[in-house]
């Protein structure tokens, strides 16, 4: 029973650093932003889908796909911030960007559907089948590859948002955009970088789910619909908080399989968030709006 435990805890970590990196982005979009991106699920679905084609095309290097997903990741966040977001900030109602982003997913998804088709590809890695022992428990390569690559990502944004110049000015950003404009920070560009970071991390969260999901135009909406339910729970906006639901919610799917049927996982996942929502609105960990990000 204890080495059952143990090993669905193993297996909840890796589901869970999945569920982090794909939320990660939408809260760092909010916490500088305050708006969400609903066209994130759809980075993530074109980054798994850019993992499956770059594989195939390199003979079966996944690893470097896991780079080229990034890549493609980043270049949609900026796309998207230069055609939606740059133009429509500040300028009317804050609902206009949100709007905008519903389309940009809807046009994305069909786009995907018209060039790909709605018949799903599997997407197996030389890493899927290769197994790793520690005594009797065990992993994958291919989730010691999602771990290590989560892993070093939330390690990498933690020390760039804290230590480093162009993370301390989008802090400031976050807290005042306007006072950082006369302070000589160049808001627009940090929001820029904003996007590019966020939506690099949901291209390389595709990249890693692609061997787990069946790809789909639309394999990015159930990912997505769980990592808002990941930044509600941690506090919109806080990173850290972020981090602790989205492991958090994979432990609990991990050890909730072995009493239940697999159906009902995502009854347990959104009982947890209404339950927050109830209790502790503010999220897991309670910061003010000028301390997030």
């Amino acid at each position: 029973m204890f080495v059952l435990a143990v090993q669905q805890g193993l297996n909840g970590l890796v589901l869970g650093s999945l569920y982090v990196l794909v939320a990660l982005g939408l809260t760092l979009v909010y916490g500088v932003l305050v708006q969400i991106n609903f066209a994130h699920a759809d980075f993530v679905m074109i980054g798994a889908f850019s993992a499956y084609f770059v594989t195939h095309a390199l003979h079966g290097d996944y690893l470097l796909s896991l780079a080229a997903a990034g890549a493609v990741g980043a270049l949609l966040g900026y796309l998207v911030n230069a055609a939606i977001f740059a133009p429509l900030l500040g300028k009317g109602s804050e609902l206009r960007p949100l709007i905008a982003t519903i389309g940009v997913s809807v046009m994305l998804e069909n786009g995907a559907l018209a060039l790909l088709g709605p018949v799903p590809y599997a997407f197996a890695t030389r890493y899927s089948a290769e197994v790793i022992r520690f005594g009797p428990l065990y992993l994958t390569a291919q989730s010691v590859i999602i771990l290590a690559v989560a892993a070093t990502a939330i390690v990498l944004l933690h020390g760039f948002l804290r230590f480093t110049f162009l993370g301390k000015a989008l802090r400031a950003v976050a807290q005042d955009r306007e006072t950082a404009g006369l302070m000589g920070i160049a808001p627009d560009r940090l929001i820029m970088l904003t996007f590019i970071i966020g939506s690099a991390l949901a291209g390389l969260g595709g990249a890693l789910l692609a061997p787990v999901l069946v790809l789909t135009p639309f394999a990015g909406t159930s990912v997505i619909v769980k990592a808002f339910a990941i930044v509600i729970i941690g506090g919109f906006g806080n990173i850290e908080g972020t981090i602790l639901a989205g492991l958090l919610v994979g432990l609990i799917e991990a050890m909730t399989t072995q009493v239940l049927d697999p159906g009902l996982i995502d009854i347990v996942v959104f009982g947890l968030l209404l339950a927050m929502l109830v209790i502790r609105p503010t999220g897991l960990i309670a910061e003010r709006r000028e301390e997030n990000v």
